[in-house]
């Protein structure tokens, strides 16, 4: 039987958003491999970051009040945009061959 197992590279583009950086920055590196296994029609095992590049970083700062007047205060988000590199490992099982079973000779075996 021949190796079915496959290793490329892949470029993927990601976006995160929270109230801090660093968790901006986890919630869009937790969608490369969400994002690479719904795009690869073979089954991935393996992903694996090489390199990530930060195409965008935004601090929104947003006014709040409470009760509409009283107690202002500023509440800050940020978003990220990170473009990575990943390998991939892979089964590719469309070249897995099925074997072909007849239901009739299967019941004739277990009445037997």
């Amino acid at each position: 039987m021949e190796n079915i197992i496959n290793e490329k590279t892949k470029q993927v583009l990601v976006t995160g958003k929270a109230s801090d950086k660093k968790q901006a920055f986890v919630n869009a590196l937790n969608k490369i491999a969400k994002k690479v296994v719904s795009e690869e029609p073979n089954l991935v095992f393996k992903v694996e970051p090489d390199t990530f590049e930060i195409e965008e970083l935004k601090e929104i700062s947003k006014k709040e009040y409470f009760l509409f007047f009283f107690f202002p205060r500023i509440r800050k988000t940020y978003e990220v945009r990170l473009k990575a590199t990943v390998r991939i490992k892979m089964a590719n099982i469309a070249k897995v061959e099925c074997q072909k079973v007849n239901p009739d000779v299967q019941h004739q075996l277990l009445r037997i």
